[in-house]
């Protein structure tokens, strides 16, 4: 028992990674001690794994997240001619699954149309801005914040007008 305690004592850090990764579900993660230093990295390679939408707390809990989202989205000045064109419940149904869809969840909706939003690059930023505030606004840890953005960012020239920076 003794061994135990002492272990625990000059290993907190890697104890703390290992009890966070238990708990989380990933499996197969190595305890450090302190001459081989990179828990933390294991770590973060096992979180990285998980899908975002699972980290985010799954569909359910995410779906709020998006609907302020688009509310933002959808009633900036400069987004607003977006939507001038489109239902607003369909678009945001589109935008839903669209989100769901980045983030690592199951999608049951196409997601081309967004090319006939003539989108611009700096449309682009203002909605990646908002997702970083709303996401900010709710706690979400700056890693997942980060996530969503690469997120976005991996269909920004599906979406994006080429060519096009006004």
């Amino acid at each position: 028992m003794q061994k135990i305690q002492n272990f625990i004592e000059n290993n907190k850090a890697a104890v703390a990674i290992a009890a966070v990764a238990a708990a989380i579900g990933i499996v197969g993660i190595k305890v450090l001690n302190q001459e081989n230093r990179g828990s933390a990295k294991i770590l973060d390679a096992s979180i990285q794994k998980v899908p975002l939408i699972e980290r985010l707390g799954g569909e359910q809990a995410v779906q709020p997240m998006i609907s302020l989202l688009f509310e933002r989205i959808s009633n900036n000045k400069d987004l607003k001619s977006l939507f001038q064109n489109v239902e607003k419940s369909k678009a945001s149904q589109h935008f839903s699954a669209v989100v769901l869809h980045l983030f690592g969840g199951k999608s049951t909706q196409s997601q081309s149309d967004h090319c006939k939003l003539n989108i611009t690059e700096a449309q682009f930023e203002i909605i990646l801005n908002l997702l970083d505030q709303v996401l900010k606004m709710l706690g979400v840890d700056d890693r997942e914040i980060n996530d969503a953005r690469e997120a976005f960012l991996t269909k920004k020239y599906q979406i994006v007008i080429p060519n096009k920076n006004a």
